[in-house]
């Protein structure tokens, strides 16, 4: 039974909404409507989270039906809107009629706002039109701030495609005029075939927010819109992760799903891709094949709006968030393997699938990538310990490593500089010197295919490899290192800037040691950190090479380089420039790059769901959760837990040997561990200890005590206690 006072604001509310007859120019603000789901962490600024919920936090959708939450704006315009806007947002019941002026320029505007970042086929249930009906047509935006609702938006696109922010290269790319319509669609409507649920026959990658329009004269009656989720298409439980993470921290929480479900939705049919240019006239489609892959399989896109090709630099990111949470296998073996298929004779391994002619342009632009790609195949061998993966792709690690180290021996004194080959092309500039970041991904390559070489049963040449490893670290320290600064060049040729990727890659490779490591991130504390993050270099140290904005992938580097040196201003990082993101639309998906002014990069044209942004999701499970592989396929691992300041952190890690569970939690000055670890395996338990730690227990029994170990395979390094050789099953380990 209804409530009687709930019943007369029913009737009241449905009353208006049968007489609401909106018509002119004014714009009518509608209240949002009731989430779909009850209040969680994406509703409730004060939600609190709790040991064993992880569920409230994916964003993911359960169903391949996914309806929009609220109406955000209803706008006549020149036409007319006619019954509740509200109505759109369910099938049946009332109907909400949009009625055309002459054209589009004046056509009513209902902007459907889905709460979070969508992929898919745009659904839309007619239940009537005029006996001649107009065109009805579709326009998508990512963020309301670029969805093109006045007519001079976008550079002119509010005229031509209104509703819209750009998707396609290079009409409307900002600071160029929009001249033609390349990105919103058509719907399929048959005015005699109604009522009917009309389908768009085109997929947009990403959006947020959908805005139905018309072109020309004549009425539509639309009484439900919905979307055809078809993002990660072959992974049947869309919201079942196999890998999870949770913590007493809220704001982290948020952020590892966000960016679990940044790379679901870049996850898609692998002939959903973009080829670029369009030809005039030509409108927005996603239906390329990218080369090499299998076209039953899915592939991971850089972004699901655009450029929705696969990189070899995006998936260094994207395929271990994939890795730890999804464990979409399949997605990324394509994806890996559609790229090295592309490999050029003389080794050159190209950073992005070549799909169209924009891509084949760019064939050599990228000689950073080549080192993204040993390293993507480093971390497919550590992650899953597929051995044949691995030798299949060996041919093409060799010549790709043999590529590299022909542009070193150019230079007498051992550096790789880029300009010598055509390939300065980096993740969001262009330098074509002997630089610390390339030299330091190279290093780290080295120390790589020395491992995979070993692993293979290849002594004498992981030998060579590492050998050459030490060389090119040496090389960083002497010509590279400020000591004066404190910090590591951009390179020989611009010694004054000192950008945040070459001190965060120089730490994590191993190239700065204890010291150097502590002053390069001091450095960066110091002079790159802004209101949004930390910045690509300093504002006060201009050149003619690399900007200062906000990058992802080098603020992911700085991130790790924090925890992994014990710094837990890594976390504040995070918090800063990843949560700002998440405060931003689509508010669930992280950005391409940022401007210093915490606005997107190519403001229209930017990708607001990039996979390279992803990268906290990594962080927290492996650094902060800490479970990490140390050898191929998990068959050895450790759990080396970071609290930065949190009360406690849970999660599951998929491993071919089935999950590995683990949690911690501090109270005072004790510490607990729990991990259970797959049969076959054996790994390394650790705990944080201090001043006040009189005792380490392992299942009870104490193995380290007063500052001694009491065990075999037990040792301290004054910040944590160790125990080796931990095997598979229930481990507790405990500190007081």
């Amino acid at each position: 039974m209804v409530p009687p006072t709930t019943a007369r604001r029913s009737l009241a509310r449905a009353a208006i909404a049968v007489a609401l007859t909106v018509s002119g120019t004014a714009s009518l603000a509608l209240p949002a409507s009731a989430a779909p789901h009850p209040r969680g962490p994406w509703q409730d600024a004060a939600y609190t989270p709790h040991q064993g919920q992880w569920r409230p936090y994916v964003l993911s959708p359960s169903s391949r039906t996914v309806r929009p939450v609220k109406v955000y704006k209803a706008d006549p315009r020149q036409g007319r809107i006619d019954g509740s806007p509200d109505a759109a947002l369910r099938d049946g019941g009332g109907s909400v009629r949009l009625t055309g002026a002459a054209d589009r320029t004046g056509s009513p505007l209902l902007v459907i706002d889905f709460g979070k970042e969508v992929a898919g086929h745009l659904k839309v249930r007619v239940k009537g039109a005029s006996s001649t009906p107009p065109k009805l047509r579709a326009c998508f935006s990512e963020s309301i701030r670029y969805a093109a609702l006045t007519p001079d938006a976008n550079d002119g696109e509010g005229k031509i495609a209104p509703g819209c922010d750009t998707a396609n290269i290079w009409n409307g790319f900002p600071g160029q005029p929009y001249t033609q319509d390349t990105d919103s669609h058509t719907l399929p409507l048959d005015g005699k075939k109604l009522p009917a649920t009309v389908r768009d026959g085109v997929l947009r990658g990403g959006f947020r927010y959908a805005t139905l329009f018309l072109d020309g004269p004549g009425s539509v009656d639309i009484d439900g819109v919905s979307v055809d989720f078809t993002a990660a298409p072959n992974q049947r439980d869309l919201d079942g992760y196999e890998g999870h993470f949770l913590s007493s921290d809220n704001e982290l929480n948020k952020i590892w799903y966000a960016g679990a479900y940044t790379v679901q939705v870049n996850t898609g049919a692998s002939n959903t891709a973009k080829s670029w240019p369009y030809a005039a006239g030509e409108g927005d489609h996603a239906d390329a094949q990218v080369p090499f892959a299998d076209p039953n399989k899915s592939v991971i896109y850089d972004g699901g709006k655009r450029d929705r090709i696969v990189w070899q630099g995006d998936l260094a990111v994207q395929a271990p968030v994939t890795y730890l949470s999804t464990n979409d296998l399949e997605a990324v073996d394509n994806s890996l393997s559609s790229l090295a298929s592309q490999q050029l004779p003389d080794g050159f391994m190209p950073a992005e699938s070549q799909v169209g002619r924009h891509n084949a342009d760019e064939l050599r632009t990228y000689g950073e990538y080549v080192t993204w790609f040993v390293n993507n195949m480093y971390e497919h061998w550590l992650y899953t310990g597929d051995r044949g993966y691995l030798d299949k792709w060996w041919p093409q690690l060799t010549k790709a490593t043999a590529w590299l180290e022909s542009v070193r021996a150019k230079d007498d004194k051992g550096l790789i500089a880029f300009g010598d080959v055509g390939s300065c092309g980096h993740y969001g500039y262009s330098d074509c010197g002997h630089e610390t970041y390339v030299n330091a991904l190279y290093a780290r390559n080295l120390t790589q295919m020395a491992a995979m070489a070993k692993a293979r049963g290849d002594a004498p040449t992981a030998t060579t490899y590492g050998d050459r490893s030490a060389a090119v670290k040496k090389a960083i320290n002497d010509q590279l290192w400020d000591e004066k600064a404190g910090a590591y060049r951009l390179s020989r040729e611009i010694p004054g800037a000192y950008p945040q990727d070459a001190n965060a890659t120089a730490v994590l490779a191993g190239i700065a040691d204890g010291d150097r490591a502590t002053r390069a991130l001091a450095y960066l504390r110091k002079n790159n950190w802004s209101q949004y993050g930390s910045l690509t270099v300093s504002q006060s140290t201009p050149n003619a090479s690399l900007p200062p904005f906000y990058a992802p992938l080098p603020n992911s580097f700085e991130t790790d380089a924090r925890l992994d040196t014990g710094d837990a201003s890594g976390l504040d990082l995070i918090r800063t420039f990843w949560g700002h993101q998440l405060r931003q639309d689509p508010g669930s998906t992280f950005w391409e790059h940022m401007q210093p002014d915490g606005t997107p990069n190519l403001k229209q044209f930017s990708s607001l769901a990039h996979g390279w942004a992803s990268g906290p999701t990594v962080t927290l499970t492996t650094r902060v959760l800490g479970v990490r592989p140390t050898g191929p396929g998990y068959s050895s691992w450790a759990v080396v837990p970071f609290t930065g300041g949190l009360k406690w952190a849970e999660g599951t890690v998929p491993t071919p040997r089935g999950a590995i569970s683990a949690s911690w939690r501090t109270t005072g000055h004790a510490f607990r561990l729990d991990v259970t670890a797959p049969r076959g395996t054996s790994g390394r338990l650790a705990v944080p200890v201090g001043s006040s730690t009189s005792r380490v227990a392992l299942d009870g029994r104490t193995v380290w005590a007063h500052g001694k170990a009491t065990a075999r395979g037990v040792t301290s390094d004054g910040k944590y206690v160790y125990v080796d050789g931990a095997p598979s099953g229930r481990h507790t380990l405990t500190a007081d």
